[in-house]
């Protein structure tokens, strides 16, 4: 679909002051295909419905307050292929719906959203915005577009979630497909929020995110009125809503502790070293097999050290005869899911099991072998994830030492040491032979550190055991399908 027709729905609510700019952007665009704009009165009180009607824009009314009311309103009238969406106080650039396309073109996506930067109030609030605006991980209704039919696939925007229904959408389309956050896709949107209340929006937003991220319901459920005199609706309710955000950073916090921790076993079982009696090292390799995963192995094979690769389904995809190397050396494999979610144990249980059962069929696929040994992308766990694993019988594996080799611009030098310095008897060592589904990146901070690793932990005594074997060693139960010597 070439040019693909384009509804865009701009929810309103007393937004006679801001409204013009938005509209006059939108009827800005390069974009040459066909497109509409619905802006949906929710019960506004001013000109807002008579100022949209005079620009020549379909109006239609939603009486129920609600910001969530509004997009289920404007969506439901939408006709077109796909369906975009931007806030009343918002600008776009000329672009946006050509940049909105190109996105939506792209295979398995569903849906896309993009950046934000302030264009008005004080100018260290429009730096904020500068700088903090960039880090957008999700579906956000200023400024994102879906196609209809995954929309109407998803179930649309659920009415019980008024703050953050469009982060619990995209949580959602992604079980259909992919959802792209892109930093071209920037627009300008007003900052009164934040001008108005700084701290309380923000931690207003983004505990209401985690919330949903981490328990699928929101926190909050309205937003503050900011188009009255400041402070004037907030505050009745300010001492409350405060104590009520301490509670939520405090829970979140923990939680975050927790998940991040690679010892802890409060979510469940997971092995982050071995036995101490014994002077073995387990090397342990994530997010391959990638272009650089062969010197990495030639490397393995020239000291006769058998390692542990955790593959990425998508990577193994690519790459199946290197899968099939890797077991064919000696080295253990396991499952590092199909496509390395950033917020992966957040996910909910559905698209969890998703990513664990796509990552073990192209690994049983390539070899033949079902994997076993499950890493957590960036190590983060959470408890309907342990018990996802838990089904499956997979053995958690996390590490001891990190020397963050995932980094570009670290040194060989840099990476050896960090690892020299810390190994003990036991350790499990994390390097990289890929960077997440990245196809362009560097390794040789890892190529280059290796040889030396092994050289002096040799030289110090230790030997080179895989996960399972490591596991044998300090009596932890081997899964039956795990085979010691592949």
């Amino acid at each position: 679909m070439k040019h693909p027709f384009i509804t865009i729905v701009v929810p309103a609510y007393n937004e006679e002051d801001m409204l013009r700019p938005c509209i006059e952007a939108l009827f800005q665009q390069d974009y040459v295909g066909p497109f509409k704009i619905i802006v949906v009165n929710n019960g506004s009180t001013d000109a807002t419905a008579d100022l949209a009607r005079s620009m020549g824009v379909t109006v239609i009314d939603e009486e129920k307050k609600g910001y969530v009311h509004a997009l289920r309103a404007g969506f439901a009238a939408a006709t077109g292929d796909i369906i975009a969406c931007t806030d009343a106080d918002t600008r776009v650039p000329s672009s946006w719906l050509s940049r909105i396309t190109a996105l939506l073109s792209q295979p398995e996506t569903v849906g896309c959203s993009g950046i934000f930067r302030f264009y008005d109030g004080p100018g260290w609030l429009r730096l904020i915005g500068q700088i903090f605006g960039r880090f957008n991980y999700h579906l956000a209704g200023a400024n994102m577009a879906v196609w209809h039919s995954a929309y109407l696939a998803s179930g649309g925007f659920n009415p019980k979630i008024n703050l953050g229904a469009d982060v619990e959408l995209g949580q959602r389309l992604k079980r259909i497909g992919r959802v792209i956050i892109d930093h071209k896709l920037r627009v300008d949107t007003s900052g009164r929020r934040f001008e108005c209340a700084f701290f309380q929006t923000l931690c207003l937003y983004y505990l209401n995110d985690l919330w949903l991220l981490l328990f699928n319901r929101p926190l909050f459920y309205n937003f503050p009125n900011f188009r009255i005199p400041r402070y004037k609706s907030f505050r009745p309710a300010y001492k409350p809503l405060l104590v009520k955000m301490a509670v939520a950073l405090g829970v979140i916090s923990c939680f975050l502790w927790v998940a991040e921790n690679t010892n802890n076993q409060l979510f469940g079982p997971v092995m982050a070293h071995g036995q101490q009696h014994e002077p073995l090292v387990a090397l342990t390799f994530d997010d391959g097999p990638s272009r650089y995963t062969p010197q990495i192995l030639d490397t393995l094979s020239r000291y006769d050290v058998k390692a542990t690769f955790f593959a990425i389904g998508r990577n193994v995809d690519r790459y199946p005869a290197l899968a099939r190397r890797i077991l064919d050396e000696g080295h253990a494999l396991g499952n590092h899911t199909y496509s390395h979610p950033f917020l992966a144990p957040m996910e909910p249980p559905a698209q969890i099991r998703k990513e664990i059962d796509q990552a073990s069929e192209s690994i049983l696929r390539a070899t033949g072998v079902a994997p076993t040994l499950f890493r957590p992308p960036h190590g983060w766990r959470s408890p309907w994830m342990a018990n996802e694993l838990k089904k499956d019988k997979y053995t958690v594996v996390t590490w001891t030492v990190s020397p963050d080799d995932w980094q570009q611009t670290i040194s060989s030098a840099t990476v050896a040491k960090r690892v020299l310095s810390k190994t003990r008897s036991g350790s499990i060592v994390l390097l990289h032979d890929g960077l997440e589904t990245k196809d362009a990146f560097r390794k040789d901070q890892t190529i280059n550190a290796l040889p030396r690793i092994i050289r002096d932990l040799k030289n110090r005594g230790y030997r080179f055991v895989t996960i399972p074997e490591l596991m044998e060693a300090s009596q932890i139960l081997v899964p039956k399908n795990i085979s010691l010597r592949p």
